[in-house]
């Protein structure tokens, strides 16, 4: 069943990173810290970025960042999300109210 949601990622240059899941793909039993999950196995190429979600032990949803068309995907045991990534850098960003 399709959903509307939105995730936040969080990536640093150092190759570590976090994201905010879409709350439909959450199971009840779940890691995490103040709703963040670790993004492990972080890579950077010139067109994509991928990594795995760690949620849990039984479910590692992949995650794929389209660098080129700004496109976002996650794919796991909860089902699949994809979306349109908006870059987002709070000190050349303007507040949008």
């Amino acid at each position: 069943m399709p959903f509307d949601d939105q995730v936040n990622i969080d990536l640093a240059d150092d190759g570590t990173g976090q994201i905010r899941m879409p709350r439909a793909m959450l199971p009840k039993i779940r890691g995490g810290k103040d709703g963040w999950f670790e993004i492990k196995d972080v890579v950077k190429a010139q067109d994509e970025i991928t990594g795995t979600v760690q949620v849990n032990v039984f479910n590692s949803p992949k995650l794929r960042i389209d660098r080129l068309r700004g496109h976002i995907s996650l794919s796991g045991k909860s089902g699949d999300y994809a979306g349109v990534c908006q870059p987002y850098d709070p000190a050349t960003v303007q507040r949008a109210f």
